[in-house]
């Protein structure tokens, strides 16, 4: 395991992995290197918020960033285009909160006492202490590859990993709601609307 994705790629191109299950952030390319093969497993996974859960704001079905304006935010910069993410997301909002840099396990435990608010996953394994909520709008999103260096591994190796990130990702209350909300929402856009005069 490596927290940056871009460090696993070049693991695997230089045949010390076999494969490599990594994320890519929204708006930080990752640097794949030549000659890898990758295939999406989900081309886009929203990020949600994780915060205490009697944080005021855990409340909600989804969180808006104007509810976390006062909250100082951890994120793990060493995490491939993470920080540059929230930072995007959050000046967009008109937010200039505090950030610190610390591992995600830190995060976890800081988030439960309520001293800073971060991201996390949506499959991230629910805990009573914490809150995982999605962000109104979605405004960060990852896309999840599976690379190796040949099709033939990810022929292989995909149907496993999808079985496993679904099995997990059935776990994850707080993603099974966003999910049934998504596909409802994408059901609605596909029926016929009536037409006007």
């Amino acid at each position: 395991m490596d927290v940056s994705a871009n460090s696993l790629l070049g693991m695997v191109a230089a045949g010390r992995l076999d494969m490599a299950f990594v994320h890519e952030v929204e708006g930080s390319a990752l640097r794949v290197p030549r000659g890898l093969c990758l295939r999406v497993l989900v081309e886009r996974e929203p990020q949600f918020v994780t915060l205490a859960a009697d944080h005021p704001a855990a409340a909600r079905r989804e969180v808006r960033l104007a509810d976390l304006a006062g909250e100082r935010w951890m994120v793990d910069s060493t995490v491939d285009g993470e920080w540059d993410a929230l930072c995007r997301v959050l000046r967009a909002a008109g937010l200039e909160p505090d950030l610190l840099h610390g591992d995600y396990l830190t995060a976890y435990s800081l988030a439960a006492t309520g001293e800073v608010v971060t991201v996390s996953q949506p499959t991230a394994h629910p805990r009573p202490d914490l809150a995982m909520r999605p962000l109104e709008g979605d405004p960060i999103g990852v896309r999840l590859l599976l690379a190796a260096r040949c099709e033939g591994e990810l022929d292989r190796a995909y149907a496993e990993l999808e079985a496993a990130y679904w099995d997990v990702a059935r776990q994850a209350p707080a993603y099974q709601e966003w999910l049934a909300r998504a596909a409802r929402s994408a059901a609605d856009d596909d029926e016929p609307r009536p037409r006007g005069r």
